[in-house]
């Protein structure tokens, strides 16, 4: 029989930490038995997911090093770029809004955080805090939306009020970095693309090129500010893993875009 510690079956999600995984350890949280995060809480510099490297890339490539960030999360999973950011820029403000308060307590009761983070955490949907928010909170320099429904983000976290809302919980140079899983044909993480360019005068999209192509699986990370990305930057900090990573910016973006409608919550595209 297993640690009883490392399994959730909880009121409103079920989950399970497996010890003991990546070339350094760690644990991976499967949520819903779909895989979410990976953490090793000895090493937070340790990203063996595909998709933290491309967050981690972003934000390292967008500020100077060891510069303390204000970064808003929605979405919390095991906490592994909110470890990493507290490990690589002391000082750093973050805040956390996790829809399942149960799910967070399972996650800290086994992986607590370094006691120097400076970490503040809020239950509720996302889109709610955030408008809630607008009217009382703001000046974060980044915000990271990573939150999943299985292997989907909901709905209402891909439109064009909801990142509206969202802008303006940012500094004027301030940066949103959204993950999205590929699906077939791509078409949610088009539209997540055109629907953030409708807002913000620079979108690039981080991943590989052969899931840009739908010939793999795996994740497409956005990164869209109103201040010029430095795409070499990202570059040059994400393409060190097991494959190629590519930077769609530009006219590339564009082409991956294409005929992509702008998400609203009508549903429509405009």
């Amino acid at each position: 029989m297993g640690d009883p510690r490392l399994e959730l079956d909880g009121e409103h999600v079920n989950a399970r930490l497996l010890p003991d995984r990546g070339t350094k350890g760690g644990y991976t949280l499967v949520v819903e038995g779909t895989t979410q995060s990976h953490v090793n809480p000895r090493d937070p510099l340790d990203l063996q997911l595909e998709y933290t490297r491309f967050v981690a890339a972003i934000i390292d490539g967008w500020r100077e090093a060891g510069r303390p960030l204000r970064v808003l999360h929605l979405g919390a999973g095991a906490l592994t770029i909110a470890r990493y950011v507290a490990a690589t820029r002391p000082g750093s403000v973050q805040h956390v809004v996790e829809l399942h308060r149960e799910l967070l307590e399972f996650v800290l009761d086994v992986l607590p955080l370094d006691p120097d983070a400076e970490l503040t955490v809020e239950f509720d949907d996302a889109r709610a805090a955030v408008e809630r928010s607008v009217r009382t909170a703001g000046g974060y320099d980044l915000a990271i939306v990573d939150v999943f429904s299985g292997s989907s983000s909901p709905e209402h976290l891909t439109t064009l009020e909801f990142f509206d809302h969202l802008g303006h919980l940012l500094a004027p140079d301030g940066l949103i970095v959204v993950n999205t899983i590929a699906s077939p044909g791509l078409g949610r993480s088009r539209e997540v693309g055109a629907t953030l360019a409708a807002l913000r005068s620079d979108v690039v999209v981080v991943s590989a090129p052969e899931v840009v192509a739908g010939k793999s699986l795996g994740n497409l990370v956005f990164a869209a500010a109103d201040v010029p990305l430095p795409t070499g930057e990202f570059t040059r900090r994400a393409d060190g893993g097991p494959r190629r990573i590519e930077i769609l910016s530009g006219a590339k973006f564009l082409a991956f875009v294409g005929d992509a409608p702008v998400r609203r919550d009508t549903g429509r595209g405009d």
